[in-house]
Formats: structure tokens, C-alpha cells, sequence
């Protein structure tokens, strides 16, 4: 994941090198640097996750079309953190689980200048490659709440997922702040293998998760 990270940060420098950054009148075509935090939740009618902060930062960049639409695409590296209901190992004791993943993510947004270069809406794909769901340290083992499955059954989810997201962006042209909604198109619990599970818990009937995650950044353009 690391050896993709540097490949896909490279691809994209060598890609924006060729825009050479420029600001006259009502156009420009700049690289930038952003950072945010993410408030996500895996979608389930099975499992109950719970939302929780994660990070996000990466480059993008930001470039006028033609007449007021523009474009931006940009690489990402994240975390996303969601949690479950379990029950310790020696009790009944109700406790919960701390799951991450890590990734990459690249998006193409196109969108609209609502105010010049102050204020704008964006929407596009995002394609996200990210690790297994890792359980808390500690807990791999803890028994899921309603289910006799335990924590390390869940690490296995989608490697490759496809997003589609809603921005907004606001400020200034060096320094804009952004909001984003983001949800996932694919199952991120289609890798998860179903009989295996339904071998350990009959109550399993179905494996479907779709990620669900608000962003929310600021970006320094150069």
C-alpha cells in the first residue's frame, strides 16, 4: 500500500508538472496541497457500525474549463475509522471495537463557479484502493454482539471500491475550504466469503456495506 501510495504520488506530480501554475483574470490552473478529516460509517443491514473521525491529506488540482466549469483531480491518502458492538472474550460484558483502513484515493471532479473563484460545487467519481478492515489490537478475537462471529472475521472487505462525491468549495484562489459527501457504489463487504460466515452464524442471510463518509478539508494552492 505504501509502494502504491509513492507510485500514484508521482504519476500525479509528473501529470500537474505540465500546468504550469498561473492566475490571470478569471482563470487558473494551480496545484495544491490539502488536508481535512472524515466522518465515516459502513452501511449495513447486517452489522451495525458506528461512525468515527478519520484523516485525509493528499494534492489536488484545480483548473478553469471553459466559461464558468472547471475541473479538479486530485490523489488522497486517508484513514477511515468505524466501530461495532461486541462482547469480551471471558464475559458478557458489552464492549466495542475500534476498526481501520488505510488507502489511496483518486478522484476527477467537474463543477461550477457559483461566485467567480470564492465559491463552487463539484461532483465526480472517486476510486479507492484501501487495506483490510483491521479490528483494535487486543480485540481481534471479541465475539460480535448478536452474532457468533468474532472481530478478525470482518478484516477482509473490498480492495478496490468506487465512490461518487458532492463538494463544495469556498475562499479564496490560494486558500479554499471544502466540504464533501462521498458514498459507495460497490459493497465493500462483497470480498468477505458468505458460506464461511453462514457456517459459523446461520442468521447470516446477506454481506452488503456501502461506505458513507463526510469530509470535510482545507487546500493551500501554489
Amino acid at each position: 500500500m505504501r509502494l502504491l501510495f509513492i507510485l500514484l504520488v508521482g504519476i500525479f506530480c509528473s501529470i500537474s508538472s505540465y500546468s504550469q501554475p498561473r492566475l490571470t483574470g478569471d482563470s487558473y490552473n494551480r496545484l495544491g496541497i490539502q488536508a481535512g478529516v472524515n466522518y465515516t460509517q459502513l452501511q449495513s443491514d447486517t452489522f451495525l457500525f458506528k461512525h468515527r473521525l478519520g484523516l485525509m491529506a493528499g494534492f489536488t488540482t484545480r483548473a478553469n474549463t471553459v466559461n464558468n466549469f472547471l475541473m479538479i483531480y486530485g490523489v488522497n491518502f486517508y484513514q477511515f475509522n468505524t466501530g461495532i458492538d461486541a462482547i469480551t472474550e471471558d464475559s458478557q460484558t458489552p464492549a466495542e471495537i475500534d476498526f481501520k483502513a488505510t488507502g489511496v484515493q483518486l478522484n476527477l471532479f467537474l463543477g461550477h463557479k457559483l461566485i467567480g473563484e470564492h465559491l463552487s460545487v463539484e461532483a465526480g467519481p472517486v476510486i479507492q484502493i484501501n487495506s483490510k478492515l483491521i479490528p483494535e489490537k487486543g480485540k481481534e478475537n471479541y465475539k460480535l454482539r448478536d452474532y457468533d462471529l468474532v472481530a478478525e472475521d470482518l478484516q477482509d472487505i473490498s480492495r478496490l471500491n468506487f465512490n461518487l462525491a458532492a463538494n463544495v468549495s469556498f475562499g479564496f484562489p490560494s486558500l479554499k475550504f471544502w466540504c464533501q459527501y462521498q458514498y459507495g457504489i460497490t459493497n465493500m463487504l462483497r470480498n468477505l466469503d458468505l458460506e464461511e460466515l453462514q457456517n459459523k452464524d446461520s442468521r447470516i442471510t446477506s454481506l452488503k456495506g456501502n461506505l458513507g463518509m463526510a469530509v470535510a478539508g482545507i487546500v493551500v494552492y501554489f
